[in-house]
């Protein structure tokens, strides 16, 4: 977590009242400016765990070295889990074959019209969640494991090393359920394990993710894709915002600054990272 007074107690009262009580619930806090962590003291049942270097996968890797457990589920400090998530991903690790899960992310009820734009492309377009298990076998955007909703075997955290630091707040959870396949883990969806996700309430939070999502991809396509690759479609889906700039309402302005600033992300990206991403 970073700053998330606004959402922080009410993630935790969710996980409390789960039908299976964890056995730890670790907090990895990357130097909050605001009362996160004091919220977060609030909870005698919580751990809080210092994050210096102040990335998701640092943070991550800090919840690992932590827990005490053999399974190690991970959630956002800004999403509320449903009352049997841990019983639901208790359920499928009495399989001993199977190495990690990720579950259903629904988005929470917006609170306007930002939030509500950013739900629907984060959990509709980009990535969405259908309603039956199945074996994770491709690596694919659609079926990596994002840590707002996953759990893994500790032994195989362990294997991979944790997150790649190097990924820092850029796909850092795509990267560890590309490598967990590569490795020959067996990996399920499974739906019956449930979150509710908040989304960005601005348009300045839509630009900053939308940017961090071009920087994003340009990891990954180091990491994985080699070093060229386009997508005509973005452009195509920019024109013909752009085209309507005169009769613009606040779903064009939400739509023109996502694309946009999704592409100054990429462009950012390639250069830092020396692939040719646009």
């Amino acid at each position: 977590v970073y700053n998330e007074e606004k959402y922080i107690e009410a993630c935790l009262r969710s996980i409390l009242a789960n039908t299976v009580q964890p056995y730890e619930i670790i907090v990895a806090d990357g130097g909050s400016k605001d009362k996160t962590k004091e919220l977060v003291q609030k909870f005698p049942e919580v751990t809080l765990a210092n994050n210096p270097k102040r990335t998701a996968a640092s943070g991550r890797n800090v919840g690992i070295a932590c827990a005490a457990g053999d399974i190690i589920a991970f959630t956002d400090g800004d999403c509320l889990v449903e009352k049997h998530w841990i019983e639901s991903i208790d359920h499928v690790f009495e399989d001993g074959s199977v190495d990690g899960i990720g579950g259903k992310v629904i988005a929470h009820q917006a609170e306007n019209e930002y939030e509500q734009f950013w739900n629907h492309l984060a959990w509709s377009i980009l990535m969405n969640f259908g309603d039956e298990p199945y074996r994770v076998k491709n690596r694919t955007m659609n079926d990596a494991f994002v840590t707002a909703n996953c759990a893994y075997r500790r032994k195989l955290l362990e294997e991979l090393n944790g997150f790649d630091e190097w990924f820092g707040n850029n796909a850092e959870d795509i990267d560890l359920s590309w490598r967990a396949l590569k490795q020959g883990a067996h990996l399920l969806y499974y739906p019956d394990a449930v979150i509710y996700a908040h989304g960005v309430t601005t348009m300045k939070g839509i630009k900053a993710k939308s940017f961090r999502n071009g920087i994003s991809s340009c990891k990954l396509q180091k990491r994985y894709g080699g070093h060229i690759n386009y997508d005509w479609n973005i452009y195509k889906m920019w024109f013909k915002t752009l085209i309507k700039i005169f009769r613009w309402k606040k779903m064009e302005k939400m739509q023109f600054a996502e694309l946009s600033w999704h592409l100054l992300g990429k462009y950012y990206g390639s250069f830092k990272y020396h692939v040719f991403n646009i």
